[in-house]
Parts: C-alpha cells; structure tokens; sequence
C-alpha cells in the first residue's frame, strides 16, 4: 500500500529520516531497466562477444533503457552523498570516503573481475584498467567519488563561493565534462571518460539534495514528466531528427534523462510505501549491488550455450520476455546468499 505523506519541515525531515522511500523505489526502478537493458543487448548488436542478432524494435527499446537506468544509479548516488554530506555531517575527511567507496567497489571489482578474465576466453588482464564487462560502473562510480573528494579538498582550501556561484559552477564544469568525455578521447584507463560522462548525473542529484528539490518545488512534474519520457522516445527512435549535429541529440537525450530523474524524485517524495510492498522493495534494494553483479555473468553463461543462443536467436519476438526472469530472479537468489553469509559478503560490497 501506498500513501500520501504529511509535508514536513524539509530540514527536520532531513536530519531524523535514516531511510527515503523514493530512493529505495528508485533504485529498484534503476536495477529493473538495467536488467531489461541487458536482455535486449543480445537483439542490439552490442553484445557481439556472444553472436547475437540485431532486431530493430528491441534496439531502440534498449537505447531508451541505456539512456536512464545508469544516470539514474548515479543521481541517486549523488542525492544520498549530498545529504550525507549537508544535513549528516558525513565524508567529511576524504581518505575515509576513498576507504569506504574501496571496499564497496573496488574489492567487488576487482574480485569478480579476475575471475571473468580465467572464466571468459574473450576478456583479458588489461580490461581490469580500462573496466571489464558490466563491472566498469563499479570503476566508474568509485572514479565519480573521487572526483568528489577532489572537490572536497579544494574546498576545504577556503576556496568558497555564495550559493548561485557555486551551483553555476557546478552545473557549467559538468557540461563540459560531459562535452568533453563524449566527443574528445580522454583514454579508456580507469574509465576516466565514463567518469566525466557521469559526474553531472552525481552533481544533479547533490544539488537536489541541498536544493531539497521535492520538497520545495511545485508540483509540475507530473505534468514535464510525460514530456521527458515522450522527448527521449522521440530522440531514440529518430536518432538523427531534422539533421541535427549528433552532438545536440546525445545532449538533449542526456538531459532528457536528467530531467526524469528529477521528476520521479519529486513525485516519489509525496508518497511513502507501508505493508508487503515496502518489504518487497527494500528487500530488492538490498540486493541491488549483487543482482547487478551476477547478472550479466547469468546472461552471458545463457548466451554462451549454442542450444540456448541458437533459441533465443530463432524466437526473438518473446526472447527479452523469456531473458528477463533468467536474468534477474537467479541473480537475486545469489545476491541473497551471497550477503546472507559474512564470509561471502564482502564480494559483493556488502
């Protein structure tokens, strides 16, 4: 069930709440679009390591996926890190964010990641620099912190700055990171363009925070919403509309995104959930971190098996509908086990 909730002093709010509900429902939207991503990777022609075979519908379904579900990961990282931050008085000291962002990503990476390059014939050890398989958001994300921290430091230098300074800088170096790691090669080693890529998703979500976006701002985004979805359907379904540079379309996709983002924070903040459905969502939230983990390594031992790829190949109008309980109901029973037991927790961030 789910209810409406009492609008509160937002700053209030935000020093005795522990937990957000639509963080929580949020992340578990991310983790789902994530999955179904994966499962019609094997119909877009990405995957070309496992001989799939490129549908068109299910292409531009995938596209539409891959330009939310990540951005949104890392605006919520961005929205918990700001609040942290703010009204927590948390990653104050930086070596002890990089410590703890280590453990969460980097042994999960690195773990997993060996692991692939002995198991899989087409992976190789310098992939483990450059981000190997789906585990380069772990790299990315612990490059997207320390980036922070970074930050962190300049500022603890008494680099200071009013509000609208501050937030105009923010938003004016993000775009051109953005600028930069999609149209100018930085180099693959530690996902360095993929940092850049995503730090304004991370910087958005920060903003939201000290902003309390959701709490003070009106509510047309109910209204925007249908546009933003609408607008990055158009977008991928017509990748190059009215002979626009590409430069502008993967921009307006990308601020699409952002901008769904934004609403479904304002939105979801209104509401709060109670009884089973609660229960169901933090569960899967818990193990979010393992079910992103397992589930490519799921899908590829699918793909990889000739009767089942040859399968999926032949019957690809039900194929992603088929894919997707394979690859998110497995994974999540491993993720379960895997954070159940101490001595297996830790391969998974936990």
């Amino acid at each position: 069930m789910i209810i409406i909730k009492e609008q509160k002093h937002f700053k209030k709010y935000m020093e005795q709440s522990k937990r957000f509900d639509e963080i929580s429902i949020m992340r578990v939207m991310a983790m789902i679009m994530i999955v179904a991503f994966h499962t019609f990777c094997f119909y877009n022609g990405r995957w070309v390591k496992v001989d799939g075979v490129d549908i068109p519908v299910w292409h531009r379904i995938s596209c539409f996926l891959d330009a939310i579900d990540l951005n949104m990961f890392v605006f919520i990282s961005g929205y918990l890190y700001g609040y942290l931050y703010i009204y927590r008085n948390k990653y104050r000291h930086p070596l002890e964010v990089i410590r703890i962002k280590a453990i969460r990503l980097l042994i999960p990476y690195f773990f997993w990641g060996i692991l692939m390059v002995i198991v899989w014939p087409w992976n190789y050890w310098s992939k483990l620099l450059i981000g190997i398989g789906h585990l380069w958001f772990l790299l990315m994300l612990f490059g997207v912190f320390t980036l922070t921290v970074i930050l962190q430091l300049l500022n603890s230098q008494r680099i200071r700055f009013t509000r609208g300074v501050g937030i105009l800088l923010i938003v004016v170096g993000s775009l051109a990171g953005f600028f930069f790691s999609k149209f100018v090669y930085a180099g693959d080693l530690f996902c360095i363009n993929r940092v850049l890529y995503y730090f304004p998703a991370f910087m958005i979500g920060y903003l939201c925070a000290k902003l309390r976006v959701g709490w003070l701002l009106p509510n047309w985004a109910y209204i925007i919403l249908p546009f933003a979805i609408l607008g990055l359907l158009f977008l991928v379904w017509n990748p190059y509309p009215f002979s626009l540079p590409i430069e502008f379309v993967v921009l307006a996709r990308t601020l699409c995104a952002y901008i769904i983002c934004i609403d479904f924070l304002i939105i979801l903040s209104k509401v709060t959930m109670s009884g089973r459905i609660r229960k169901i969502i933090l569960g899967i939230e818990r193990l979010s971190m393992g079910l992103y983990i397992f589930n490519q390594i799921v899908m590829d031992t699918v793909f990889i098996t000739p009767l089942l790829n040859e399968w999926f190949k032949t019957h690809w109008m039900i194929g992603p509908f088929v894919l997707f309980p394979i690859g998110f109901f497995p994974p999540l029973l491993l993720s379960y086990i895997f954070n159940k037991y101490k001595c297996l927790r830790w391969t998974i961030g936990g």
